[in-house]
């Protein structure tokens, strides 16, 4: 039976002031392991390392001579894309035929929806011989049906498959090992993810527990060392000359038989011995997990002129011989819709249509489904420009997105999460009337879902978004715009209260 096992490794980034991993040890065996973790936890360098993509500084990893890792980023084709189109084998074609893979997808990436995209790259990472496969956010951009379709073809991978993702349905199909990374910590749970999440959440609320009691401890304590501290100081008052007169020889036989004979030593050494218990307590308190506020609370008017918004019904072009057709839309204060269909029904399309139509200027937030190196870039250069004030407010939001904000801007390579974190952060700045959202789930770890969820509900403006995430959908949208691509020339949408 094959094995990856990893020893004694270490690794840290360059520009980072502490390492991502140190003395790390995992045991990988055939079959599918879950790697969980908030965003810039380390899971995605863990397959860089394993991949050989990074240099591992300390330690080894064995039984990675075969490998083949599945990025989450679609921004390019896959290396391979070309060979594996031009093939016709049966292992090819059935392939293609499960993730149904169309011919006429070669040589038209660009113009491909992220979810076919997606689909096009896991049929050319499972045709490739591998010992190990790595699969990084499989999920993301997947209709409903593409996910189902991806499940079955990641089952019918053989060899030792490790994958990182946050949605819940597909790892709790998949995986039979967990590996939890929780504030640089690394845990072990063979079990699939959802009884791994509870068998954590077990250990949080006892470390919580721990975390109360040694608060209430520390605030003693420093009560303690400040009484101490001014029985200390009337000490070396009491021992003090200064102000002696020069013939007062008595006085001063006084003070030196107080020294010679230690009076008043014991409140010194009980401080000293007490600020050192502080300083331990203070010290385990902070290898404990740290946990963040969370939830974000939106500030300032909303520019209520600016609604209601109506679209009129119009039919746009898709494809060359494809049009999207739609009734009269509109939105008003308060509206939350969620915008579903199949991949390549004109979602994104729509969007850009819409966007263009309203001309709201600078009083919107837009967020599209991917965001380039490039984009990247800018936002941190854009970061980089704002005043004191806003860095602190934008720090503050990426931290109760459940990320450290300034370890995140110092990180060379920021995962794909946490920029969708910043950007999110960034245009809230601006105090927007009206947000749209394409995939906002994509990328991001279940606690920043969860948070970001919870916060958009109590947002007053107009949101609209774009998701393949049901509960996300199902808890958030007040009405929804459905999309349809049954009939071959004209997808339709349809408008469900």
């Amino acid at each position: 039976m094959n094995s990856l096992k990893i020893r004694d490794l270490s690794y840290k980034y360059p520009s980072a002031a502490e390492p991502i991993f140190s003395a790390l040890n995992l045991d990988f065996e055939e079959g599918w392991s879950a790697v969980a973790g908030i965003n810039g936890s380390g899971k995605s360098t863990l397959l860089k390392l394993i991949s050989k993509e990074l240099k591992t500084e300390k330690g080894m990893i064995l039984g990675n001579d075969l490998v083949v890792y599945c990025a989450q980023s679609t921004e390019f084709p896959p290396q391979q894309l070309e060979k594996f189109m031009m093939t016709y084998t049966k292992e090819a074609y059935k392939l293609r035929d499960l993730l149904q893979v169309k011919d006429e997808w070669l040589g038209t990436w660009k113009t491909l929806s992220h979810g076919e995209r997606k689909r096009l790259q896991l049929a050319v990472a499972l045709s490739s011989e591998s010992d190990v496969l790595m699969v990084d956010e499989p999920t993301n951009h997947l209709d409903s049906r593409s996910q189902a379709i991806v499940i079955e073809a990641l089952r019918s991978y053989k060899g030792i498959g490790i994958l990182v993702s946050h949605d819940r349905t597909l790892l709790d199909a998949l995986t039979q090992q967990t590996i939890m990374i929780k504030a640089g910590e690394v845990l072990k749970y063979r079990s699939k993810f959802s009884l791994a999440h509870l068998a954590y959440g077990q250990t949080l609320s006892h470390k919580k527990k721990v975390i109360t009691e040694q608060e209430n401890e520390l605030k003693k304590i420093n009560r303690v060392v400040q009484v101490q501290r001014e029985k200390v100081s009337l000490s070396k008052k009491r021992f003090s000359k200064k102000g002696v007169g020069k013939s007062d020889s008595s006085m001063k036989e006084k003070i030196n038989g107080a020294i010679l004979t230690g009076k008043d030593k014991h409140d010194g050494q009980m401080l000293q011995r007490t600020v050192t218990k502080q300083r331990h307590l203070s010290e385990n308190m902070n290898k404990l997990s740290k946990e963040y506020a969370t939830g974000i609370s939106f500030e300032g008017e909303i520019a209520r002129h600016n609604f209601p918004i109506a679209l009129e019904k119009n039919c746009i072009t898709l494809f060359e011989s494809t049009q999207l057709c739609f009734p009269r839309l509109s939105v008003d204060i308060g509206d939350k819709v969620g915008v579903s269909g199949e991949n390549g029904a004109g979602k994104s399309t729509f969007i850009s249509y819409f966007i263009e139509k309203i001309d709201f200027q600078h009083d919107y937030l837009y967020i599209p489904q991917e965001i380039t190196d490039k984009e990247a870039e800018q936002l941190f250069t854009d970061i980089s420009n704002l005043n004191s004030d806003e860095k602190g407010e934008l720090f503050t939001l990426v931290q109760r997105l459940g990320s450290d904000a300034k370890a995140l801007l110092n990180s060379s390579i920021p995962s794909p999460g946490e920029v969708r974190k910043l950007l999110i952060a960034q245009g809230l700045l601006k105090r927007p009337s009206l947000i749209i959202l394409d995939e906002p789930t994509n990328h991001m770890d279940l606690d920043s879902i969860e948070s970001l969820e919870a916060s958009l509900k109590e947002y007053e403006g107009v949101l609209l978004f774009i998701t393949h995430d049901e509960t996300f959908l199902e808890n958030l949208s007040t009405k929804r715009w459905v999309f349809d691509k049954s009939q071959d020339r004209a997808y339709t949408v349809q408008e469900i209260l």
